[in-house]
């Protein structure tokens, strides 16, 4: 078969490596001058020396991205281990002096604190209410899973039925969240169905290593796209429409227009930006997709030691700052750290939802990506998405991290495929569990 894919993130370059796998023609189409997926990576020229540095930082727990860590196995994606260490403090504007570090992690969720910070009662707090949620999360789990209740409790609710501390929520836990493991604003973490996330806090924790790919996120998605017939950069999908016995695509290329058919197409853009190409009899997709929300996410790469804390005896790896009203936060993550292999005596950083912008001295690069949301909601329309796909003789099908159940992560975005590949008789490696 001749299969059209749309969009080269994760969710594209998995499924299209699935057809490459199940001897399929692929031909892939690209509204960039580059592979989706690695997009937003740059050169840092600084130091006379040219630094690869992946935007946003990629990184992945193999137990809570299982099928991505066995993709990137079978592929030949070489990965190493990242220091896990996170540092938490408050958020302090430029025309004010820096704070020092209220909670230091010298691994991921482990409790090995520095024993000062075990003095302020915050920390303390914190303390006690990890471990209250670590102790209770496989009971809560099972209750919510059991419930007969088609209610979706949202996440906020839950932490206050059960009492947990201020300083729990926004000194420690919702910076961590927001920032880097749902990348979402404090709003949205609110509503998050609560079993997600105690699923994946309980996949945080143990021994597993966080990990990174070896040679940057270009080389993973080199890999991942390798035997593709064709790939279309530079293209904009104008239209995408089918029938009993095809699929047909309008695209326009330095400004003329032209239609292909295909056997099928997978579409594996964002829902948001499906809506603009696809065809207006296809009302039903139309309105599945439009009920996946997105929010804006800012990535700015600079050298600016203000975003850390002010000792730097207590910077780690991973660095969340908070503001005092406890209405969001920010991640600066410490790059010399997590590129060991850096050799440059000047420190960089990648700060994760900048809550104000760096010295313009000290900026090097800006990024701006969009995230889905995931709320009550989502469910519902990720069940509507898969009683679309079992329709007979579709032609046109979905694929992305907004389209499968848990947190949008590459994870995600990979099973969406997985899943999608499967039902379409493509050949799944047997090592991935979807």
């Amino acid at each position: 078969m001749h299969i059209a894919v749309i969009g080269t993130g994760i969710a594209g370059l998995t499924a299209s490596w699935l057809l490459n796998r199940s001897g399929h023609e692929v031909t892939l189409f690209e509204k960039q001058s580059t592979l989706g997926m690695a997009s937003h990576g740059m050169q840092i020229a600084i130091d006379e020396v040219s630094l690869p540095c992946d935007v946003p930082s990629r990184m992945f727990n193999p137990l809570l991205w299982p099928n991505l860590s066995k993709v990137y196995d079978i592929a030949g994606v070489e990965s190493t281990s990242v220091n896990p260490s996170k540092s938490f403090c408050p958020f302090r504007p430029q025309n004010e002096s820096r704070s020092k570090a209220w909670l230091k992690l010298n691994d991921s969720f482990q409790l090995s604190l520095l024993p000062q910070l075990l003095l302020q009662s915050s920390s303390r707090k914190i303390v006690k209410d990890i471990s209250k949620m670590m102790a209770t999360a496989g009971s809560e789990l099972e209750r919510i899973r059991s419930s007969d209740s088609n209610s979706v409790e949202g996440f906020k609710a839950y932490l206050e039925r059960y009492d947990y501390s201020n300083e729990f929520i926004y000194q420690f836990l919702y910076p961590a969240l927001a920032s880097t493991v749902c990348t979402c604003s404090y709003e949205s973490l609110d509503q998050y169905p609560t079993d997600i996330l105690l699923s994946a806090m309980q996949l945080l924790t143990g021994s597993t290593p966080l990990q990174r790919t070896v040679n940057g996120t270009q080389h993973t998605a080199d890999l991942l796209s390798a035997g593709v017939s064709r790939i279309n950069f530079n293209t904009t999908v104008a239209n995408v429409s089918s029938t009993n016995d095809k699929a047909m695509l309008e695209i326009e290329n330095q400004g003329s227009n032209s239609t292909h058919d295909f056997d099928h197409v997978i579409v594996a853009t964002q829902a948001n930006s499906a809506l603009a190409f696809l065809d207006p009899k296809m009302r039903i997709e139309k309105e599945i997709l439009a009920g996946f929300k997105y929010e804006d996410v800012s990535v700015v790469i600079h050298s600016d030691p203000h975003w850390m804390p002010a000792r730097k005896q207590d910077w780690a790896t991973f660095n969340f700052l908070s503001r005092h009203d406890n209405q969001a936060a920010m991640c600066s993550i410490w790059l010399n750290q997590f590129y060991p292999e850096w050799e440059t005596p000047t420190p960089l950083f990648q700060t994760i939802m900048p809550l104000e912008s760096p010295r313009p001295e000290t900026l090097l690069a800006t990024a701006k990506l969009q995230r889905p949301t995931v709320s009550a909601n989502t469910k519902i329309d990720i069940d509507r998405l898969r009683n679309l796909h079992e329709q007979p003789d579709r032609r046109v099908w979905f694929c992305g991290s907004y389209a499968s159940p848990g947190i949008p992560l590459l994870e995600s975005g990979v099973v969406s495929a997985l899943r999608l590949g499967k039902q379409l008789g493509f050949k799944i490696p047997n090592a991935c569990e979807i």
